[in-house]
């Protein structure tokens, strides 16, 4: 019984790294520390950083000035007050490259409770590109 569930587990997880590997848009899923945690495919092509590189570094690292330099604020702003600036409502932002390049994004943030911890995740779509996430960059 425990290896049926075991395994039932490692199918979930596959598929769902699947699906967040083949989604057109970037997904970059950050703790409440604005540490990442999941940065699919698209996220790679977007700004240019492996997922190896940009998994527990803080977000931050997409975001040029002024926005980086506030970032952590607003997070900690959010998890005291519950003051929701960007959480559920879709915006336009500017993000980082690796190469230092910055260009214009729609982003949407979602909270995801999951009991004794928080995340959020966004999803990122490159603005004044026609197809994917980065494509033709």
């Amino acid at each position: 019984e425990r290896r049926v569930a075991e395994r039932n587990l490692r199918e979930q997880e596959g598929t769902l790294r699947a699906i967040l590997d083949s989604a057109v848009d970037a997904i970059v899923v950050i703790d409440d520390h604005a540490l990442i945690r999941i940065f699919n495919g698209a996220a790679e092509r977007m700004f240019g950083y492996s997922s190896e590189e940009a998994v527990g570094q803080n977000v931050n690292l997409l975001m040029p000035s002024p926005w980086r330099e506030e970032h952590d604020a607003h997070v900690r702003r959010y998890l005291e007050t519950g003051e929701r600036r960007v959480i559920g409502v879709g915006r336009e932002a500017q993000g980082l490259r690796k190469d230092g390049t910055t260009f214009p994004a729609h982003i949407a943030v979602s909270e995801v409770d999951l009991g004794n911890r928080r995340l959020f995740a966004g999803i990122l779509r490159e603005l004044g590109t026609s197809g994917s996430a980065g494509a033709g960059n």
